[in-house]
């Protein structure tokens, strides 16, 4: 029997991207194992807007829930009064003063949707499927792997604090939210710390890898540590690197090309400007391209990445061959492969207008995109790798 890991990439409101794809798992899901997007994946993985689908998933949530939470809770998390506070300021001013001001959004909204959403429901509560949060420590320099799943390290500090608590640690973007602030509830236990947390995306914005070791970790874990009973309750006895598939779902590539004539006269404040799309982003591609190569390949049939570009940033060169670079596009003529329109790429942009064009964009991706693009080659259908995911695992 195949282990299922499902993981879920960070994004911020982009996140409604992988919710929508969700619904076209769940619809393969249903219809192929009849199951519940939570009774068909063994463990399911996320970081910062991903931690919050999959304490949805992990708690019962359809996937229509998960994109509606998105269309209607979006601007309680990313007001646009704050969103555009320096607005009546020269565009050219607006940058600098960010770099210089406290974090755009308080955790006010956030916490009240989270509450909303998924209760108090702590981490322990939850038996099945396994569920893995992460987030960055910065206290301790580490990522936090918060898991209800850890039976080789016994009781941890976390396993009292609630979900949402843990997901609005794993959703604290920096610049956009201030650091969260994590404490153990048993202090008579474990002492009077305190964790401060940010965004996991810092380390790891593609969880599909840290769900790999995970996996791996407990499973391979001798019977002094780990049970044969908690291996088999947890369907990870035995288990080989052949036994294990990963649906891996992304927010949407972005990412603004950067020439060396432009990087080269940067200095420090506009590194500064560019610490999300410069050192985070790249984090869930390298993920990605090592889990790929873990797992099979392109064609490997237990590893599917699901991740398109929101907007074309290149454009190839008539008859090119692999010694050409590609033209790079200029921003007023980057638009989606699918729908020939521009979309937004901010992660705070919580507009109705802004989500109907990524739940858009999305649609035509499963519709008419390939699960990967090269120079030479194109991967299946979106729609029929999705279903042929769930029928062979």
């Amino acid at each position: 029997m195949t282990f299922k890991i499902l993981s879920l990439d960070g994004g911020g409101m982009r996140g409604v991207i992988s919710a929508r794809i969700l619904q076209e798992v769940e619809k393969q899901v249903r219809k192929q194992k009849g199951q519940n997007l939570n009774e068909y994946f063994d463990l399911i993985a996320g970081t910062s807007t991903g931690s919050i689908l999959a304490a949805g998933i992990a708690i019962g949530k359809t996937s229509a829930e998960l994109v509606d939470l998105y269309i209607n809770e979006g601007r309680r998390i990313f007001p646009i009064k704050q969103k555009n506070r320096y607005q009546r300021f020269p565009s050219f001013l607006q940058p600098i003063l960010e770099a210089f001001s406290p974090s755009k959004y308080s955790h006010e909204g956030l916490i009240k949707v989270l509450i909303d959403k998924l209760g108090y429901k702590r981490i322990k509560d939850i038996d099945s499927p396994i569920i893995l949060i992460l987030a960055y420590d910065t206290l301790y320099r580490n990522t936090t792997f918060f898991t209800n799943c850890h039976p080789d390290l016994g009781y941890r500090w976390y396993d009292e604090c609630y979900l949402w608590e843990i997901c609005a640690a794993s959703a604290s973007a920096p610049s956009f939210f201030p650091p969260y602030k994590l404490e153990p509830v048993d202090k008579e236990k474990f002492g009077n710390w305190v964790f401060p947390h940010i965004d996991g995306g810092v380390s790891a914005n593609n969880p599909a890898l840290a769900a790999l070791s995970l996996v791996m970790r407990i499973s391979q874990s001798s019977d002094r540590f780990v049970s044969p009973e908690i291996k088999r309750k947890y369907q990870l006895e035995n288990l080989q690197m052949k036994d294990i598939a990963i649906l891996s779902i992304g927010t949407g590539q972005t990412g603004e090309p950067y020439q060396f004539e432009q990087l080269d006269k940067w200095k420090p404040l506009d590194w500064a400007q560019h610490i999300t799309d410069i050192f985070m982003e790249p984090t869930s591609e390298i993920d990605s391209t090592i889990c790929r190569q873990i797992m099979g390949g392109y064609e490997s049939q237990r590893y599917l990445r699901l991740q398109f570009d929101l907007n074309e940033r290149f454009k190839a060169k008539s008859g090119e061959t692999y010694k050409d670079s590609r033209i790079v596009l200029k921003p007023q003529e980057r638009k989606n492969k699918y729908t020939g329109k521009k979309v937004s790429e901010e992660i705070d942009d919580a507009r109705q207008e802004v989500i109907q064009q990524l739940i858009d964009a999305t649609s035509a991706y499963i519709n008419e995109g390939h699960t990967y693009y090269t120079r030479d080659d194109v991967g299946p259908n979106v729609k029929d790798a999705i279903a042929s995911f769930i029928a062979i695992n």
